[in-house]
C-alpha cells in the first residue's frame, strides 16, 4: 500500500471513530433527557455504578474474552461519557476542558517524547513522572491512592511508589525472610492472645497486616499481582469445591454431614485431576 493512500485510511478511521464519538455524546444527551432512570441519575449516584464497570472490564480482562472485553469496554466508556455529561450539568464541568487538561498532563510528564529529556528505560521514566507530579502536587509519593481500590492494590501501588525513590528490599529472596519473620511475630502475638496474656487480639491483627503486606511485596517482586494471584486462588477454591459438593450429591449425603476428614479425601482428588 502507497504512503499515500496509508494516510488516507489512517484519516477515514480517525473521522469514523470522532463520528461515532459524537453520536455517543448524543445519545447520552438524549438518554438525559428523555430516560426516567437516566435523568434521575447523579454524581454520587453514578459512582459504584463507575467502579463495577471497572470490575466487569478487568473480569473480561482476566479471562481474555474478546466479545466479553468489546462488551465491557464499551460500557466503561459509556460511563465515562456519562459522568461528564453528569459533571457538565451539575458542575458544569465541560467535556472540552477534561480532554484539554489531560492531553496537557499527558505531555507534560512525557518530556523524552515531547521534549528533549533523555531516558534509558522504563524506571528513569517512572522516576521523572513522579517529580513531574511533585512540581504541581508536593506531596507525599504515597499520597493520592483512592481508598476504594481493593487494600491488595493499594498495597502494591504503594510499595512500587517507595521502590522509584530505593525505599524497596534488593531481591524477592530477602522480601521472603521478611514474611517468615512477620510469620513468626504472628505466630507469637496468637500464642500470647491464646494463653491470656493479651486480654484483646488487637496485636493479631496488626502482625496479620504486616503479614499481608508483606506477603504483597513478595508478590510485587516475583512480578505477581497480588490482586490477580488472590482472585486467581479464589476462582481455583471454588470449582475445587463445588466438586466436592457434587460428589457428596452424588452419594445423597448432606454436605452439613460430612466429616472433615471425608471432605479433605475428594479435595486432594480434585487437585490431582479432574474426577468430578
Amino acid at each position: 500500500m502507497k504512503s499515500q493512500d496509508l494516510l488516507q485510511l489512517l484519516i477515514q478511521q480517525v473521522l469514523l471513530t470522532l463520528t461515532m464519538v459524537e453520536e455517543l455524546i448524543r445519545v447520552i444527551r438524549t438518554l438525559r433527557r428523555s430516560c426516567p432512570w437516566d435523568k434521575q441519575q447523579t454524581v454520587d449516584s453514578i459512582r459504584p455504578l463507575l467502579l463495577n464497570e471497572v470490575y466487569e472490564l478487568d473480569e473480561a480482562l482476566r479471562k481474555n474474552n474478546p466479545v466479553a472485553i468489546v462488551e465491557e469496554l464499551g460500557d466503561y466508556l459509556f460511563m465515562g461519557f456519562f459522568l461528564a455529561q453528569i459533571l457538565r450539568e451539575e458542575r458544569a464541568i465541560e467535556l472540552k476542558s477534561i480532554l484539554n487538561r489531560v492531553v496537557k498532563k499527558l505531555k507534560y510528564r512525557h518530556p523524552h517524547v515531547y521534549g528533549k529529556i533523555k531516558v534509558k528505560d522504563v524506571d528513569e521514566v517512572l522516576n521523572n513522572w513522579e517529580k513531574l507530579k511533585r512540581v504541581f502536587f508536593p506531596k507525599s509519593i504515597v499520597a493520592g491512592i483512592p481508598l476504594a481500590l481493593p487494600a491488595l492494590q493499594q498495597a502494591q501501588l504503594i510499595q512500587e511508589r517507595c521502590r522509584r525513590v530505593g525505599f524497596d528490599w534488593s531481591s524477592a529472596i530477602a522480601v521472603l525472610s521478611k514474611v517468615e519473620e512477620e510469620l513468626t511475630e504472628l505466630k507469637r502475638e496468637m500464642t500470647k492472645y491464646r494463653e491470656g496474656r493479651e486480654k484483646t487480639n488487637k496485636r493479631v491483627k496488626e502482625e496479620l497486616g504486616d503479614l499481608l503486606f508483606a506477603i504483597v511485596n513478595l508478590s510485587r517482586h516475583l512480578e505477581v499481582n497480588a490482586e490477580g494471584a488472590l482472585k486467581d486462588a479464589i476462582v481455583k477454591f471454588k470449582k475445587r469445591f463445588v466438586r466436592i459438593e457434587r460428589e457428596f450429591a452424588r452419594q445423597g449425603r448432606e454436605l452439613s454431614s460430612v466429616g472433615l476428614d471425608e471432605m479433605e479425601k475428594v479435595w486432594e482428588k480434585t487437585k490431582n485431576k479432574r474426577t468430578f
